[in-house]
């Protein structure tokens, strides 16, 4: 195993991610890496950087949403929908 040292502004923590506070966010920070890592889980495009696509993929399927939004196909979600789908995810 090795360990890496991060550093997170707390005040920006705090202000992002209220009712989250540091060591919380640790233990969802060890979660998600050793989420990432497991064996048994194939990495998927949700799991992938979108740093990791080229250009022209990303192109693709930004225009490909916009299409779906101006045909009237695309499905909107509240931030509050976001946010709860994710702390229900990662037990946040």
């Amino acid at each position: 195993m090795c360990s890496f040292n991060i550093t997170v502004d707390e005040d920006r923590l705090s202000r992002d991610y209220p009712g989250i506070d540091s060591q919380r966010f640790g233990q969802w920070l060890q979660w998600w890496v050793d989420d990432m890592m497991s064996d048994d889980t194939a990495a998927s495009s949700g799991r992938v950087s979108p740093n990791s696509h080229p250009y022209e993929e990303v192109k693709k399927e930004i225009h490909d949403r916009i299409d779906r939004i101006e045909a009237g196909k695309a499905t909107f979600y509240s931030n509050e929908e976001v946010f709860s789908s994710i702390r229900e995810r990662y037990d946040i």
